[in-house]
């Protein structure tokens, strides 16, 4: 019976762990999501200023260049563009699909939605100013997001862990 509840008390401090560990690397992911959008930004106004190529197509070729879950959402409205809807519609709806798969904050879907925003409205000028500010609010973004992972990691592993602990002793 001992050995039984033993077993128990370090399988709940494991899944405690796991927890904590969990939370932590969401606070991981998030950063290296940022990282990508900025990739993305800074490679759409590189196309922009010097390519001549319709947004779908700089989209596509952009697309080859960042990870998921980045690449499905630049994949999806480089494909739904094709069908002439409107890009702000399409970039909208997509960012809000991409919510469910992502580790990014509600404020980061707002730095990354206004430029949507903007997308397909505007001269070859007004569209790189606004993927300029769009790529200054995403790097804000990614140092807050740097900055809370500093902070929380460390305290979701140490929290998950105790708190495993905590019940696991309460088990024996």
């Amino acid at each position: 019976m001992i050995a039984l509840r033993i077993a128990l008390a370090l399988v709940v401090g494991a899944a405690g762990y796991a927890l904590g560990s969990m939370f932590a690397d969401r606070l991981r992911r998030r950063v290296q999501e940022l990282d990508e959008w900025q990739a993305l930004l800074q490679l759409l106004q590189s196309d922009v200023a010097y390519g001549a190529l319709e947004l779908p197509r700089s989209l596509e070729k952009i697309a080859r260049s960042v990870r998921q879950p980045t690449r499905t959402f630049v994949q999806r409205v480089a494909r739904r563009l094709e069908g002439h809807v409107r890009v702000q519609d399409v970039w909208h709806e997509e960012l809000e699909r991409l919510r469910a798969q992502s580790c990014l904050a509600p404020d980061d879907i707002v730095a990354i939605g206004e430029l949507g925003d903007a997308l397909g409205q505007f001269g070859r000028e007004e569209h790189a100013r606004h993927l300029e500010h769009a790529l200054a609010r995403v790097a804000v973004q990614r140092q807050r997001a740097a900055d809370e992972r500093g902070r929380g990691e460390r305290m979701w592993r140490t929290l998950g862990a105790t708190a495993g602990m905590a019940l696991a002793l309460l088990l024996l």
